[in-house]
């Protein structure tokens, strides 16, 4: 019976470290861990009843964290505890739990809540292993999901790639990618003017793939740290391109 808290800030980590023990002294002792790796390695050998992670933390994150640590400690009930909701997460916490059998119990609530609002979180995901999420971010788990190519293109479209060179970099035909494309922007644009007066107006007005790319920054489905991390794998791949490229002009 045990707590474990994984957060990068020592002030918010004592916090919930002297909250969670007076309030739950049956789940002693409260375990802390300043980031994913080690909280990663503590769940899987401790299994503490209930899992606090901060999502944003230096090497791993929270739900790289969280991935690893179903992966070999299915049944954890974890929250995610956040200043940063930004739905990128979500997204990929979505995924997971989409994968998991049975589904574990879990949390996302945002750090700006009160103390009474986090401590009925904690009780609810773990004393009756019912999920809880904020409701300032429902209706971005209710969002259509996106795929990872979808996740992957908004990435793309931000860098400034062409659809010729999406089909390159990730095999597919041009119409492939277009088509897939299109199934991103219906996914983003819920309210598209299609099929409305304002439909040939909207069409000239609008460069749809720029919109994308404000939409995803919008809602935080793209970040600065995945476009730096996205740019460095592409320039690889472009220097690799670029030879295979002139060697199919050569034939």
């Amino acid at each position: 019976m045990s707590i474990l808290i994984a957060e990068d800030n020592a002030v918010q980590r004592r916090y919930l470290s002297e909250i969670l023990a007076r309030e739950f002294p049956a789940h002693l002792p409260i375990i802390e861990t300043e980031n994913g790796d080690a909280a990663i390695k503590t769940a899987v050998e401790l299994r503490p009843s209930l899992c606090i992670l901060d999502i944003q933390m230096p090497e791993t994150s929270g739900v790289k964290a969280a991935k690893s640590i179903w992966r070999d400690f299915p049944e954890a009930r974890i929250i995610f505890w956040t200043q940063f909701p930004h739905e990128v997460y979500i997204n990929e916490i979505r995924k997971i739990i989409r994968n998991l059998k049975p589904q574990p119990a879990y949390g996302f609530i945002h750090k700006n809540n009160p103390e009474s609002r986090f401590l009925r979180f904690v009780a609810t995901v773990l004393e009756d292993g019912a999920d809880m999420i904020d409701p300032s971010f429902k209706d971005a788990f209710k969002r259509p999901l996106l795929t990872e190519f979808e996740s992957e293109a908004l990435r793309f479209l931000a860098l400034g790639l062409s659809n010729w060179a999406i089909a390159r970099k990730c095999s597919l035909s041009m119409r492939g990618v277009e088509s897939r494309l299109a199934n991103l922007y219906e996914k983003l644009f819920v309210s598209l003017s299609e099929g409305t007066t304002h439909e040939n107006y909207d069409k000239l007005a609008f460069n749809v793939r720029t919109r994308a790319f404000f939409e995803a920054l919008r809602r935080g489905l793209i970040n600065s740290e995945e476009l730096e991390s996205a740019e460095k794998e592409l320039q690889m791949w472009l220097e690799r391109d670029r030879l295979r490229f002139c060697e199919e002009q050569k034939k």
